[in-house]
């Protein structure tokens, strides 16, 4: 009887052993779950932010206007505090960029036509370039 005791004994062990693991797997996996919601719920809420991001990016490559560049810094701020960076890169890169058009020129620069942007150092918007090459 002690035998069969311990035999039932061992099995429950080994039962709450893998039923807390099953449970820490189920918090983690939870856990990224709701992350990832955040994530694209505050890209799709800033999606139209970003635009208007890039748009005055684009109006201040062109207009020197002392108020606008209180907005965009501003702006900046705001997405630097909400995780977003803008992509800021000269040379071309595959996992950030989309290549809208390949120029031919001496200087293997790119130019950018609109910004790309990431959240916690992952890609949401890869920037549109034309490739100098």
């Amino acid at each position: 009887m002690n035998e069969e005791f311990e035999a039932q004994l061992k099995e429950a062990n080994e039962k709450y052993i893998r039923l807390a693991a099953d449970f820490e797997n189920y918090k983690k996996r939870t856990n990224k779950e709701k992350e990832e919601i955040r994530n694209n719920t505050k890209i799709e809420m800033l999606s139209t932010i970003l635009e208007i991001d890039n748009d005055i990016s684009i109006a201040l490559n062109n207009i020197q206007d002392e108020g606008m560049l209180l907005i965009y810094k501003k702006l900046e701020d705001f997405l630097l505090n909400n995780g977003i960076k803008s992509i800021q890169t000269d040379t071309y890169d595959e996992n950030l960029h989309d290549v809208i058009s390949v120029s031919e020129t001496e200087d293997n620069k790119i130019i950018v036509l609109s910004k790309g942007y990431t959240l916690n150092d992952k890609v949401i918007k890869h920037a549109k370039i034309i490739l100098n090459k």
